[in-house]
């Protein structure tokens, strides 16, 4: 099997997650400027935790969804969504400026639909290459956070410098759709057919399942409070049990019968 720093087909993968999170660092950076410069620092902080909760209340759900859809199909529809959705805000903003709503809006689709890309971009490597290359692939997927997280701020602070919001987000948006065109061209290893019949299960039955696992694993995750420690006086060795009281006789224990005891003989 080839190795995956040389498969196309991963590095496609690679490059494509590598530019979703370069957009994704931009299209933070360009929210907060946005939020902060139309209503506020204490907006801002209320529209990133606007886009904050759907993504962190249904990213549980985009892994159901990935699973009983295919990775590859939700993948290819969210980020085109996140394409569609940002340089339609980027429009608005250029032609009529931002507004504090539009931010809002902005935040809540944003953060449902990554909801839906993050668990299925993370579900690819599998069905990309075989078992002895994961290890490898996550390494440089590792790499790729790191290269992101390091050049998106320092792009994004130049797009809004020579654009401001509007160029920002039009960056951020453009390098969506970079990340669309190679997810498009990835291809994935044929699925095993799902079970026909009443084994096959449904993605509210799958949800149910997940939450179940979860709450097996959580006692896992948590162990009990340890048993106190015994007292030390408990651990002592029993006392040995007192000496009798009776004492043995003083002289005459070993006379033969008949024999006279020797105190009697002095006296005589």
């Amino acid at each position: 099997m080839t190795a995956a720093h040389r498969d196309a087909n991963v590095l496609r993968w690679l490059g494509a997650y590598t530019a979703s999170v370069t957009g994704d660092v931009t299209y933070f950076l360009a929210l907060t400027w946005a939020a902060t410069r139309t209503a506020g620092p204490a907006q801002a902080g209320a529209v990133l935790a606007a886009g904050a909760v759907p993504r962190a209340l249904l990213m549980l759900g985009g892994g159901v969804v990935a699973d009983r859809f295919g990775a590859r199909r939700v993948v290819v529809v969210s980020d085109l969504v996140r394409c569609a959705v940002i340089l339609t805000a980027a429009a608005f903003i250029w032609l009529a400026g931002a507004r504090l709503w539009l931010l809002y809006v902005l935040a809540v689709v944003f953060g449902t639909v990554d909801a839906l890309f993050m668990p299925a971009v993370g579900a690819l490597p599998p069905q990309l290459t075989g078992p002895d290359q994961l290890a490898r692939v996550q390494g440089m997927r590792s790499l790729s956070i790191r290269f992101s997280n390091a050049v998106g701020p320092m792009a994004g602070a130049l797009v809004l410098a020579a654009g401001g919001a509007a160029g920002a987000f039009g960056a951020s948006g453009l390098l969506f759709c970079g990340s669309l065109v190679l997810l498009i061209a990835v291809r994935v290893r044929p699925a095993p057919d799902a079970p026909a019949g009443p084994g096959r299960t449904t993605a509210r039955q799958d949800f149910r399942a997940v939450c179940a696992t979860c709450g097996r694993i959580r006692p896992a995750v948590c162990p009990a409070r340890p048993a106190r420690p015994a007292r030390a006086d408990s651990l002592q060795p029993p006392r040995s049990a007192a000496p009798s009281a009776v004492q043995p006789p003083v002289g005459g224990a070993d006379r033969e019968p008949g024999e006279a005891d020797p105190q009697s003989r002095t006296l005589r």
